[in-house]
């Protein structure tokens, strides 16, 4: 298309919108919401960086568990990935006190439910397109 045939609503369309962040609402949780960010190629390039090592080891001690009880090892890495994956990318949290205070990033890890904190994990890998089978590699 030349220049000389564009239209002018073509040429002041309105750009597409892009939000760099999401909410979630918790499915454990009922009527808390946390944010969290979506993945661009600079924080998944950096983000894969961190956690590259973290996996590779934490998939090592998964196979050492059939033989000698590495589970508790790869459960601690695990558990390792998630608070990485958690302080990268969650931004905020709604609709929960903890210890009579208004949720944090720091208080969820620090003190909040688990089970909330495992949710929040697996909804930044979601976002992050990092579904297990990948983080493990």
């Amino acid at each position: 298309m030349t220049r000389s045939t564009l239209h002018l609503d073509e040429v002041t369309s309105v750009p597409e919108m892009y939000e760099s962040a999401v909410w979630r609402e918790s499915r454990a949780w009922p009527g808390v919401r946390f944010q969290v960010l979506r993945m661009s190629l600079l924080r998944r390039h950096r983000l894969i960086q961190e956690l590259q090592g973290l996996a590779a080891e934490e998939a090592f001690h998964r196979a050492e568990a059939e033989e000698d009880g590495g589970e508790i090892q790869a459960a601690e890495l695990q558990t390792r990935i998630d608070s990485v994956a958690i302080r990268t990318a969650l931004i905020g949290i709604k609709g929960l006190c903890i210890d009579g205070e208004p949720a944090t990033v720091a208080s969820v890890m620090e003190s909040g439910p688990e089970n909330l904190a495992r949710e929040i994990a697996e909804a930044i890998a979601e976002e992050s397109s990092l579904q297990e089978h990948e983080r493990k590699n």
